[in-house]
């Protein structure tokens, strides 16, 4: 109910918009707009594309640490299975409390990896955000947009040929090779 309301909204402004294109007092000198595709500039960007190497090699490292906990684990399980009527009862139950031990170390070394990741990506995409913002603002400015939109921020239709993304892309690289000089 919510969701069709709020499409209908955005069909309703959109159509408006068509109708009723916005006029700029004739004090601006452009009514242009614009978008950015910010997913692109993640993924195409020096920045974006060091930010997810460094999250792919953290999850690698983590990676090696689960598979040998999972491995010690395992060799428990089998040395248990093995030796079990061999066993005394108190030392089988040593065996499997290890195990139940070491089950729960991994699901919290896990947890907690996640945890890690997830806080990592949003730290290198909100650098990369505020950067960005600014690139844009000045870009906006410079350029006398009327407007610049996010592609990924509920755009209905948007031509083509408005899209700056290659030129904030540009303009953010050159950006942080001139940072990283200094």
């Amino acid at each position: 109910m919510i969701r069709k309301s709020i499409s209908t909204i955005f069909f309703t402004l959109a159509v408006i918009t068509f109708l009723f294109p916005i006029t700029v007092s004739a004090a601006s000198e452009s009514n242009q707009m614009a978008y950015v595709d910010s997913q692109r500039i993640v993924d195409e960007s020096v920045a974006g594309q060091s930010a997810l190497s460094q999250l792919e090699e953290f999850k690698k490292q983590n990676e090696k640490e689960l598979t040998e906990r999972a491995r010690e684990i395992a060799e428990k399980e089998e040395e248990l299975r093995k030796k079990k009527f061999a066993l005394s009862p108190e030392a089988q139950e040593k065996i499997e409390e290890t195990i139940r031990r070491k089950n729960i170390d991994l699901k919290r070394f896990k947890e907690d990896k996640e945890m890690e990741m997830k806080e990592l990506y949003f730290k290198h995409l909100n650098k990369i955000k505020e950067e960005i913002v600014q690139i844009v603002q000045q870009l906006g400015q410079e350029k006398n947009y009327l407007m610049i939109l996010n592609k990924d921020d509920s755009v209905l239709y948007v031509n083509p040929a408005s899209d700056i993304t290659n030129q904030i892309i540009e303009i953010y690289d050159k950006k942080i090779s001139e940072g990283s000089k200094k």
